[in-house]
């Protein structure tokens, strides 16, 4: 077929397309130029290459400089937590700001990734018990700058809460002789260190307020014995009631006997009728031996141990001098002493003598029940005088008794429907001492038997045993002495033989040390925001 120069050839005959298209060009050249530059592919893909580089490196850099912003402000973030918590824990002392800054800067040291921080910034509210902090971070950039932006800044801020659960507390307090001597490292008696330390811990749990509903304290000062009268109410001499109960044997005396009795403001009920002049103290309820059959002074409250009823205490009488010629003469504190002349008429028994006196020194102060007011508990400590010797059962025993809901101690609530911890806190500066007058009457030897102190060891290791299991806590603290067995005894009756429930308190700063750690021990704290 013959083809003109103005009919088109079909699309499919390629060679034919391209022969037209050439004389095409040969009439309109402009137009056949416009026409192969745009359909002129040759070299795009080097440009699409080097567009896309451009692309792909912007975006790298900026991931590069983003991650180093991630990683400033995680580590920023992590360093903001730990230094709230470490101001949590000491929110109510003067070097609280100081730590907050020294935790933060051990965490997140100067010139981590080349950032520039800002702050922290401390805001704390100390009715509500928190502590917010909040910094700052610029971080230097590496590729953005290219694009105009030479550094990211970065924010964190963290508030933590010292919330605590509802707390039953008691503290018992050696308050023997040995702790009016000089406290090591400072120019204090033992007993004042304590004391201090003692405040420190109340302060940290009350925090700013005066009282707290979820909180209670109580204390329970000790030496030989424990004076079981309430501290803080009024002492009425001769003040004596009996009250009838359920007929049983005086596991004393062997009696039958359908009464106890109460003298003045005791809540714990006695077996005898105490004398006009009881100040006190009791022993504690035994049967004149160590056997595993006496055990009741290990157990809570009236009690039957193996089918013999211990529905109260015996009283121990107020010492007196006795007349001249009697085989007892008593030291300026009312402590009973043999004459070398007459000790097998005595037996090492205080109370044996004729005309004798059943009474070590009675502690002056009695037991502060659980209560909630800060400055109740604070002016029992302050009241505390030392004398006397070393009975360590009767002042866990007694502290126990005071955590009990049930007689004759009832401040503490019988199973709450909230979270409640309960717990003691034993301080001793000495051994088990058992002598004249102390809460077993000296039945298992002298003090400086080996063996009396062994069997007087055992049996607080018992009681702690019993007290552990109803899920009380025990923070141990054995201050100044340093013996060996002392120390094994000390970490076998606290919940763990380490921090923060056992410590070894060598001097009054170790002491206050220990007993704030154990106070932040208390104190939950947690992260709010």
């Amino acid at each position: 077929m013959k083809l003109d120069a103005v009919t088109p050839m079909k699309t499919s005959d390629s060679l034919g397309f391209r022969r037209w298209q050439s004389r095409l060009c040969q009439w309109r050249p402009l137009r056949c130029f416009g026409r192969r530059l745009l359909e002129d592919d040759r070299g795009a893909t080097a440009v699409y290459v080097v567009l896309g580089l451009t692309v792909m490196i912007a975006a790298m850099g900026t991931g590069l400089d983003a991650g180093r912003a991630y990683i400033v402000k995680s580590r920023l973030s992590s360093a903001l937590d730990a230094a709230a918590l470490a101001g949590g824990l000491t929110m109510f002392d003067a070097t609280r700001d100081d730590d907050i800054r020294k935790y933060f800067r051990v965490n997140f040291p100067d010139g981590f990734m080349g950032a520039t921080v800002t702050g922290p910034s401390i805001t704390v509210d100390e009715a509500n018990e928190t502590v917010f902090l909040r910094a700052t971070a610029n971080v230097s950039t590496a590729v953005m700058q290219v694009m105009g932006y030479d550094s990211i800044t970065v924010v964190a801020e963290t508030e933590v809460t010292r919330k605590m659960k509802a707390l039953d507390l008691v503290l018992s307090m050696d308050i023997s002789g040995s702790m009016s001597e000089t406290a090591p490292g400072s120019n204090q008696s033992r007993l004042a260190a304590a004391k201090v330390a003692a405040k420190d811990l109340i302060k940290i749990l009350y925090g700013s307020t005066d009282t707290k509903d979820l909180l209670k304290i109580g204390l329970v000062p000790w030496n030989a014995k424990v004076n079981v009268m309430v501290e803080g109410q009024a002492y009425v001499h001769g003040d004596r009631r009996s009250e009838a109960v359920a007929a049983f044997t005086n596991p004393e005396n062997g009696q039958n006997q359908t009464v106890v009795w109460y003298a003045n403001n005791s809540p714990v009920p006695l077996l005898f009728e105490p004398p006009p002049g009881w100040k006190g103290c009791v022993f504690n309820r035994y049967k004149n031996s160590d056997g595993d059959t006496n055990d009741a002074d290990t157990h809570e409250g009236p009690t039957t141990v193996n089918g013999v009823s211990w529905p109260g205490w015996a009283p121990s009488y107020p010492g007196t001098y006795p007349a001249a010629g009697n085989a007892l003469s008593l030291l300026l504190g009312g402590e009973p002493v043999n004459n070398w002349y007459n000790d097998w008429d005595i037996r090492g028994r205080c109370g044996l003598a004729p005309s004798g006196s059943d009474c070590v020194a009675c502690p002056s102060v009695g037991i502060t029940p659980l209560q909630n007011s800060r400055g109740a508990i604070t002016s029992a400590v302050e009241t505390l005088s030392a004398g006397g010797n070393t009975n360590i059962p009767a002042g866990l025993a007694w502290a126990w008794e005071v955590l009990t809901p049930a007689a004759p101690f009832s401040e503490a609530v019988a199973n709450p429907t909230y979270d409640r911890d309960q717990a003691i806190v034993l301080l001793t500066d000495g051994i088990n001492c058992p002598n004249y007058g102390d809460g077993y009457k000296r039945v298992f030897g002298s003090c400086n038997s080996n063996s009396a102190r062994d069997k007087m060891d055992n049996r607080l290791r018992k009681l702690a045993a019993n007290i552990k299991e109803q899920g009380i806590l025990v923070y141990a603290i054995q201050f100044v002495d340093s013996d060996a067995d002392q120390i094994a005894l000390m970490k076998d009756i606290a919940t763990a033989p380490e921090a923060p429930f056992y410590y070894y308190a060598p001097t009054g700063d170790a002491l206050k040390s220990a007993f704030r750690e154990i106070a932040n021990h208390l104190s939950e704290l947690r992260l709010s925001k």
